[in-house]
This record gives C-alpha cells, sequence and structure tokens, in this order.
C-alpha cells in the first residue's frame, strides 16, 4: 500500500495499542511517520461521511489528522478487506497535568476549528444530543438511586425549557468530544487536535463547555478552576468574538454537557456490567453527576 503515497520507503512499523474501535499503526518511513487507520466496524461509504471534516480542515492547514492523498490522488484504501486511510503523524503528547497555558492554547484552536469548518454543509446530526438526553434518561434513571433520580429528572425539565435559548446560539460544526487525552503538546504549544469521529453540528458554546469540564478541573475534581476557564474563554476569544448575549448562556451549556457525558457514562456503565466487566475509575459517571451538581449551585 505504502508504494502508492509520496512518502518515501518504508523503514518498519508498529500497532499501536491505544485503540478501542479501530485499527492503528505507526508507519515509519524515510519521509516522515504516520499513522495507518484500518477502521473496522464502518462501511467505506461512512468513513467518507466522517473523514471528510478532517480533509476540509486539513486542507485549511488545521492540525487535525487529515488523510493523505496518494499519487492518484485518492486518500481511502482497501486493506485486509477493510477501509483505510493513511495520515500524518503529529509530534507531542497528551497533557497530563493540564495548566493555564493549556486551556488557553485548546480554546484558541477550539475557535479555530469551528470558524474553518463553518462553510462545509451537511452537517451531522448530533446523535448525543438534547433529543437523546430526553429519550435516554427514562431508562437508565432505572439504574440510579432516588436522589440522583430526582437529579435527573429535575435537569432534564430545565433542559427542556431551555430549548428555545439553546436554538438561538450560534451553531456550526463541533468537535464534541475534545478531552484532554484527545489533544497533543509540546510543552504548552498545542500540536493536534485528534479524533473528529464524534464531530456534528452544535452550539459553538456547547463545545467550549465540553472542554471546560475536562480541561478547566480544580483541584478537588469536582468544579472548575476560575484562572483555568479564564484562559480557556482567553484563548477562545482571541480569535473568535463572542457576544454577551452568547456568554449569557455559558452555565445552560456547562450544565447541558455535563448531563450529556453523565447520561453517556451511566450508559456505558450498564453496557460494562452486562459484558461482567467495570468502568475505569476516570470514566465513572460520579464525576459528571457531581460537576453537574456544582454547576447548578454555581450559576
Amino acid at each position: 500500500m505504502l508504494e502508492q503515497f509520496a512518502v518515501g520507503e518504508l523503514q518498519g512499523f508498529s500497532a499501536i495499542t491505544a485503540g478501542i474501535e479501530n485499527s492503528n499503526y505507526i508507519v515509519r518511513s524515510t519521509g516522515g511517520e504516520y499513522v495507518l487507520t484500518l477502521f473496522e466496524h464502518h462501511s467505506a461509504d461512512e468513513v467518507r461521511e466522517f473523514v471528510r471534516l478532517a480533509r476540509h480542515l486539513g486542507q485549511k492547514n488545521l492540525c487535525v489528522p487529515s488523510p493523505v492523498v496518494d499519487e492518484a490522488g485518492e486518500w481511502l484504501h482497501g486493506l485486509k478487506s477493510r477501509p483505510a486511510i493513511l495520515c500524518r503523524r503529529f509530534p507531542g503528547a497528551h497533557p497530563e497535568v493540564l495548566t493555564d497555558g493549556h486551556c488557553q492554547a485548546v480554546g484558541e484552536a477550539l475557535a479555530r476549528f469551528h470558524l474553518a469548518s463553518a462553510d462545509l454543509e451537511n452537517r451531522r446530526c448530533d446523535e448525543r444530543g438534547f433529543s437523546w438526553w430526553v429519550n435516554i434518561a427514562p431508562e437508565l434513571q432505572h439504574d440510579l438511586n432516588s436522589e440522583d433520580q430526582a437529579l435527573l429528572h429535575d435537569e432534564i425539565e430545565w433542559q427542556t425549557r431551555q430549548r428555545g435559548d439553546w436554538q438561538a446560539l450560534p451553531h456550526g460544526w463541533i468537535h464534541a468530544d475534545l478531552f484532554h487525552d484527545n489533544a497533543l503538546f509540546e510543552g504548552d504549544r498545542l500540536t493536534a487536535i485528534l479524533d473528529l469521529y464524534n464531530a456534528c453540528d452544535g452550539a459553538w458554546l456547547y463545545d467550549l463547555a465540553i472542554v471546560a469540564n475536562d480541561w478547566c478541573v480544580d483541584k478537588q475534581g469536582v468544579g472548575l478552576d476560575a484562572l483555568k476557564v479564564q484562559a480557556l474563554m482567553d484563548g477562545y476569544r482571541s480569535v473568535r468574538n463572542v457576544s454577551d448575549d452568547e456568554w449569557s448562556a455559558w452555565n445552560m451549556v456547562l450544565r447541558g454537557a455535563a448531563l450529556r457525558f453523565w447520561l453517556s457514562r451511566l450508559l456505558a456503565e450498564r453496557l460494562a456490567q452486562q459484558r461482567g466487566q467495570t468502568l475505569p475509575d476516570y470514566k465513572q459517571p460520579s464525576e459528571y453527576r457531581d460537576r453537574l451538581r456544582w454547576h447548578r449551585k454555581t450559576h
């Protein structure tokens, strides 16, 4: 396969064991390092659909895993009866101790992501958006104690009353999953935003709230650190202007983002239990339940 690309001669490759849904390999050639992805559960047409955003952003020189085009102008290939793409490997590592500098850098990068994707049409529907919250909550509440059931019911009702405000927010493509393990850094310099497979249509401020709920956590691990949040906002606003009316919805979207990942983790916990497994500590639903409670008290 590699001979189809102008990337030099193969020097070696190794498997990336961190992947769950797809098979990934580091490919080393005389032209640099690349990541080869084999899609285990998606057809070629599905891959074309959810990789087109990365291609669009890559053409605008954003640091995202955009597929390399071969000498025939093709970027999607078949390997071992599976769709496959080759992307440049970015330098850097996932940040472990998050700093104000990391938060400012990711805020700036997210704003560039939003603006650069604005002219790409046919945005995908958010499969974990408001309709999903409303539909999945009654099913998952049976796994909760009475106190958490009351919290979930009250938050769903409150968010339902805010739908007009949600729909009035500026919308576009959002990453929807920009946790710190989906970014690479060298020091405080962001080198790549990864994993665009959940990108969809949504409120831009909500996307920023998803980032805040993961990147700006305080030392107690429950609420948000005000200085980190300010750094995140400063970075974002250095690229994209945000009106006072839009900022007034900040607590609403923070609560929505916490609700979304509480529900997602509750579902993941149920599915894990059905398989006789347990979720790792860093994926526990209680983290986002507690963050939701904190946001409800601090607006």
